[in-house]
């Protein structure tokens, strides 16, 4: 009896004791931890309370924070965690965790470059590591070069079975002991990540995640997160994961997010004021771990209300875009998209003498940072696996062995890649639909701002496919009820083979008066333009055949305060063009291969076009019956080029031959009441001031010589013949020339000009139909006669009144 008390004393010692232990172990732990973290880490940690419970099993830490360097600032830490064990089990062979529980979690990681707020943590840690490495391995120097070598055959092996299968591993870890964990639950957690190199921010509220049970046997374990995002929006993950088969299929939902939280990162590539926009995607993964390029991925991406506000204020935006995928498998290179829709983009191109507002959004040393950023980023990790990842096997025979066995699976790698051709794309879009989009150019390089807004594109597809002809036809409004059509045929897989016909109708042309203003000086009132082009091409060889059609185009007056790029008359141009149908309609073929560096299928259009317009400038005579010649001709006289009457500046009176010649180029306007003429009276000024001064002097200098007052057509003559070098004119002129100023000539000129241009008109208006409307006689500006290089002569201008 007495053994037996004493048996039962000392078993309840050592129970007290134990529960004493227990009970007071905790409290050693919380004191331990606080007192020795600044040891461990090198931070500060408060802990409120440890506990555990012997009837439940149950370990409970209350309010745990790990802070800054600064001992104030939260790091790290939870308001609760419980983690429940049933050791009944353990006589199951089964290691049973019934719950893990952890209610508001918070962590706020704050990264500036390649530092982060807890990298003094890692380098404390790996510290420690190392010098443990460094003596285990001065202990096992006398084994190192066998093991070395099994190790290098081990890694070969083991790379060509590199698959994972976590249940293996579990139960190899364990000794052969089953694993259970139930009831993980994660609650109310806060997560901040802070990138202080850009200026971002990302905060998760209400993060929370459940897993009922995780099976480590061919059983799916079921994961459950959410969380929502402070910015806006919410994630919903569901994952399915067999750790025996490595299988699993994730379910990802995200809804709302706010992509403004990218504007940091934008605006180290690109120059703008905001940008804003909304993120949705619903998708389903299913896949091996082992093999996650050959997972199978379907679902929706959404992106809506997207606007991007230009440094000028204008705005980029998109009302919605939606993907639908079927099927996307990498591996297979198979992809099968349901449908990608496209509603209300507003978008604008606006051309500057020094750019545009896409190289204003785009930085130009954007490249440039990424490049440096990737060089950068490619030290950091090639450090990182130097420190983390170097073999404490330093031999040469490891060394040597280990580059053998990797050339050797090289050669393995390159042999199966050549022996495996490279997979087709397999590419399908059931169906493509862009509608509700406007754009709008503008170009601000002209003299008079151009703007032309092209609303309501849309663009329509069906069962679009990478290897097989498809058809996609665009379509479009202009203003005033202008419409544009384009359909397109041929293989997304071989673009050097496609037919193409575009079709432009009733195009107002009034709307690109400031094109017309700029380069002819003549804005356009009236107008509208078809234009039909059908286009063939094979093998970049096109042979196209194009119309254009205009109707009732008109011009308004010239902009005498402009200086065109191009001398084009443009009321007699259109005038001649136009036929009885008030309409201008011609053929243009295009053929050429639109791989040659030359060939410039807008160019050939353009030039078309113009070299019509500059022949109606070098001469609109020749092509109102050739009337200058043929008057010329008649008369047998050379009277210069067929559009002008040359004359004597320093003469107000006309030969009966220039009077003769005008009178046939009058002829053009009274065979038609719809044409009028200006003849413009044109001389270089210098040279006629010049001239005008030696014949002043020459006349003076003949009435002081012969004593005459009056001057008759004989006394002219004698005045006209007199030598320039003649030695008493030389004398005289020299002596009076000072008297002669040469405003006052510039004056006198002008004033004979006049009397030129009244007695040219006077004559003319007595010709059968001429009037004061169709006919104008006149002089240039001075400005013009300044820089003109011809003869003396009257310009002859068609004009349409």
């Amino acid at each position: 009896m007495k053994k037996r008390y004493i048996v039962l004393i000392v078993l309840g010692a050592l129970i007290a004791l134990l529960i004493t232990a227990i009970k007071v172990a905790p409290s050693i732990a919380r004191n331990y931890i606080e007192g020795h973290a600044q040891e461990l880490i090198g931070r500060d940690i408060k802990v409120a309370d440890i506990s555990f419970s012997l009837t439940s099993f149950t370990l409970s830490i209350d309010s745990l924070m790990v802070y800054e360097q600064d001992g104030k600032t939260p790091f790290v830490g939870f308001d609760a965690f419980r983690i429940n064990l049933d050791p009944t089990r353990l006589l199951a062979k089964e290691i049973n965790v019934s719950e893990i529980y952890l209610r508001g979690l918070y962590a706020q990681v704050i990264q500036n470059g390649d530092q982060f707020n807890f990298t003094d943590i890692l380098q404390k840690l790996a510290a420690a590591d190392t010098s443990a490495q460094d003596s285990a391995a001065q202990d096992s120097t006398a084994i190192e070069a066998v093991p070395a070598q099994d190790s290098v055959v081990a890694q070969g092996d083991s790379a060509k079975t590199d698959t994972l299968n976590i249940s293996n591993s579990v139960s190899q870890a364990l000794h052969g002991l089953n694993l259970a964990i139930d009831n993980i639950t994660i609650e109310k957690s806060n997560i901040i990540y802070k990138d202080q190199k850009v200026g971002s921010k990302f905060k998760l509220v209400d993060f929370s995640l459940l897993i009922p049970a995780i099976y480590f046997s061919n059983k799916d374990t079921d994961i459950g997160l959410t969380l929502k995002f402070a910015d806006g929006g919410d994630l919903d993950v569901k994952l399915l994961f067999n750790m025996e088969t490595s299988n699993f299929n994730v379910i990802v939902g995200l809804h709302n997010f706010s992509l403004a939280v990218a504007n940091p990162y934008l605006k180290d590539f690109l120059t703008y004021k905001d940008f804003g926009g909304m993120l949705d995607v619903d998708l389903d993964v299913a896949g091996n771990v082992n093999a996650p390029i050959a997972s199978d991925v379907k679902g929706t991406v959404s992106l809506s209300d997207i606007v991007l506000t230009e440094t000028s204020g204008k705005t980029i935006s998109l009302n919605k875009i939606n993907v639908g995928v079927a099927k996307a498998n990498i591996n297979d290179m198979d992809i099968k998209v349901d449908s990608v829709v496209v509603d209300g983009v507003n978008a604008h191109f606006d051309m500057f003498k020094k750019g545009n507002n896409f190289a204003t959004l785009l930085k130009s040393n954007s490249n440039a940072t990424f490049e440096s950023d990737s060089a950068s980023a490619a030290v950091d990790m090639t450090d990182s696996i130097t420190v983390a990842d170097a073999p404490v096997d330093t031999s040469a025979a490891a060394q040597a062995a280990a580059k053998a066995a990797a050339k050797e699976e090289a050669k393995e790698e390159a042999k199966k890649e050549a022996k495996e051709p490279a997979k087709p794309l397999k590419f399908v879009l059931n169906k493509l639909l862009v509608k509700n989009t406007n754009f709008t150019a503008n170009d601000m390089t002209l003299k008079k701002p151009f703007s032309f807004t092209v609303s309501n594109i849309t663009v329509t597809g069906n069962n679009i496919n990478f290897n097989t002809p498809c058809a996609v036809n665009v379509g479009a409004n202009f203003p005033d009820g202008g419409s544009l059509s384009v359909k397109y045929k041929g293989a997304l897989s071989d673009m050097s083979t496609m037919d193409a016909y575009v079709s432009v109708k009733n195009l107002a042309l009034k709307h690109f008066t400031p094109y017309s203003h700029h380069f002819t000086g003549y804005p356009i009132s009236a107008g509208t333009l078809a234009f039909a082009s059908d286009n063939k091409i094979n093998k970049y060889d096109l042979d196209s055949k194009n119309t254009i059609d205009i109707y009732n185009i008109n011009v308004g007056d010239k902009d005498p305060n402009t200086d065109p790029e191009f001398t084009v008359p443009m009321k007699i141009g259109l005038y001649i063009l136009k036929d009885k149908d008030d309409k201008i309609q011609f053929d243009i073929p295009v053929k050429g291969n639109l791989q040659d560096p030359e060939f410039s299928y807008g160019k050939i259009i353009w030039k078309t076009v113009m070299n019509l317009l500059i022949k109606v400038a070098v001469s609109p005579l020749k092509l109102v019956g050739n009337l200058a010649n043929s008057g010329a001709g008649a008369l047998g006289i050379n009277t210069g080029k067929n559009d002008e009457v040359l004359i004597d500046p320093m003469n107000v009176s006309f030969e009966s031959e220039q009077f003769e010649k005008a009178g046939k180029m009058v002829q053009a306007v009274t065979a038609d009441p719809k044409l009028k003429m200006v003849f413009v009276q044109s001389f270089n000024m210098k040279k006629t001031v010049d001239a005008f001064r030696t014949r002043k002097l020459k006349t003076e200098y003949y009435k002081a010589k012969n004593n005459k007052t009056a001057l008759n057509e004989l006394d002219e003559r004698e005045i006209i013949a007199i030598d320039d070098k003649d030695s008493l004119f030389t004398a005289y002129a020299k002596e009076h020339s000072k008297d002669l100023n040469r405003s006052a000539l510039e004056k006198e000129i002008f004033a004979m000009a006049d009397k030129r241009n009244q007695e040219m008109l006077k004559v003319l208006q007595q010709q059968k139909g001429v009037t004061k409307k169709n006919l104008q006689v006149i002089t240039a500006p001075r400005k013009d006669l300044v820089n003109y290089r011809g003869k003396p002569a009257y310009k002859v201008q068609l004009d349409v009144q």
